[in-house]
């Protein structure tokens, strides 16, 4: 696949994300963050194999390095934005940087790897959630400096 061309799962990925995003109506950090949460774990679990076909052709080389952090990072500044949106008090400094979304993505990404190693199912990640939500609301409260 040549470096410029999108591969269609990759941006059917992108897109939903996107889309997602787009449609948390939360008018607070708190409810942003626990929206995305269950919206993760839901999509997540209905989307795994196109998840898992996308990550293999990306390790096979099938899927440029170049595309894929491209896409990536499309999405990291789509939930920047929204993050800087919905804290407009400015109550939590690192989200106005990417820093604080991507604390955010590698939070989610990495319970997302240990449920599909098989260590927590979904029904484990709804149920700590509010837990989770709340140890995320620490990690962002972070300056940014």
């Amino acid at each position: 696949m040549k470096a410029d061309a999108i591969d269609s799962g990759l941006k059917k990925l992108e897109d939903d994300y996107i889309r997602a995003l787009n449609l948390n109506e939360s008018n607070t950090i708190e409810q942003f963050i626990e929206t995305f949460l269950y919206d993760s774990w839901n999509y997540n679990e209905q989307n795994m194999e196109l998840i898992k076909s996308v990550m293999g052709r990306f390790s096979r080389g099938d899927i440029h390095q170049t595309t894929f952090s491209q896409s990536f990072d499309r999405m990291i500044t789509h939930l920047h934005e929204k993050l800087s949106t919905v804290d407009q008090d400015r109550n939590f400094p690192i989200v106005h940087s990417k820093t604080g979304a991507s604390i955010l993505v590698s939070f989610v990404d990495g319970l997302i790897i240990q449920y599909f190693a098989g260590i927590y199912s979904v029904g484990d990640l709804r149920k700590q959630t509010p837990q989770l939500k709340e140890s995320i609301l620490n990690a962002i409260s972070i300056s940014d400096r």
